[in-house]
């Protein structure tokens, strides 16, 4: 009788703990939030927009959906960066040519100036 009773209640806690998981109804209730996700902010991100973002939090962590539209405006903005260094980079390096190509030229000499 007392294994019966002990079956029973292992039984019936495990079924608990299913339901409380997820697992019994076939799909997790949406996330309850006190501070709702507002999205990617439009635009390339800064530093402020950065600091400002806040995800909702889920059963097991964060929404991934949302941390993956913020790591992949983080990505893009990331890459644009880079191009601009990159061209800036080579901006740089034609100047420092341009300006050591002058030196090494002669120079033309200057007319004096008639009174």
């Amino acid at each position: 009788m007392i294994v019966f009773l002990l079956l029973i209640v292992v039984l019936l806690i495990g079924l608990t703990t299913a339901a409380v998981m997820g697992k019994i109804g076939g799909f997790m209730a949406e996330p309850t939030s006190s501070q709702a996700f507002g999205g990617v902010p439009a635009g390339p991100l800064s530093t402020d927009d950065i600091g400002h973002l806040h995800f909702d939090q889920a059963l097991r962590g964060y929404r991934m959906d949302q941390v993956d539209d913020v790591l992949d405006a983080l990505s893009a903005r990331l890459s644009q960066l880079e191009t601009e260094v990159t061209l800036l980079r080579q901006v740089e390096a034609d100047s420092t040519r341009q300006v050591e190509a002058e030196a090494a030229s002669p120079q033309a000499p200057e007319s004096p100036e008639s009174d």
